[in-house]
């Protein structure tokens, strides 16, 4: 028999940040912490994009979601931000909670709801891509090409090459990470780059 699903624990901030897994939950807290704002938000997974259908009706029951006053769903474009977007929203109205008009914003709606579409609201791609782009002025990146232009020569390449190049320069780090978010903990990431304003940007908004 299949093992039930969790059972969300009670929410006890007045902010809510969703993202899509483990590795958003580290990196995220990471995130807000850099930007001051970690105290009043709950951040929490939904165990990978396609669950939020599933999830979303359990946290609206769980105690505590009545007090919340922002809820900001954050998910990876993939190959389409509009689709993604569309895909979102679509969840947030059958729960009968008001989506934002575009990715990047706030509804009016109680609670209020925002999306953010990473990398950047419009282009295909993940929350790797993102992080990549905080370091693409560091030395390793070249050692990183090197080695995906080695790799894609292969009889069998790497399914994802976003997460392949995230991996590989972890690796090229003094202490090794095994993941994104466990990459952030360490300081990996540039946390400070203008790479990130836009998200950060909306972040803020859960203040």
């Amino acid at each position: 028999m299949p093992s039930p699903a969790k059972k969300p624990l009670p929410f006890t901030k007045p902010m809510l940040l969703v993202v899509e897994g483990k590795d958003e939950v580290n990196f995220f807290e990471e995130l807000l912490k850099e930007i001051g704002i970690n105290e009043n938000v709950d951040v929490r997974e939904i165990e990978g994009k396609d669950q939020f259908k599933k999830t979303l009706p359990a946290f609206i029951v769980t105690s505590g979601f009545k007090l919340i006053e922002k809820i900001a769903v954050i998910r990876d474009a993939d190959n389409n931000a509009n689709d993604a977007f569309k895909s979102v929203t679509g969840v947030l109205e059958k729960n009968d909670l008001k989506p934002p008009k575009k990715p990047g914003e706030f509804s009016n709606g109680a609670p209020s709801v925002g999306v953010f579409v990473m990398p950047d609201n419009t282009s295909k791609g993940m929350l790797e891509d993102l992080c990549l782009g905080t370091v693409r002025d560091h030395p390793a990146i070249k050692c990183v090409d090197t080695f995906i232009t080695c790799v894609q020569s292969l009889r069998e390449t790497p399914k994802n090459i976003s997460k392949a190049r995230v991996q590989a320069y972890l690796a090229a780090k003094p202490t090794i990470a095994q993941s994104l978010g466990v990459g952030a903990q360490k300081g990996h990431w540039d946390l400070k780059s203008e790479n990130l304003h836009p998200l950060i940007s909306f972040l803020k908004q859960l203040k």
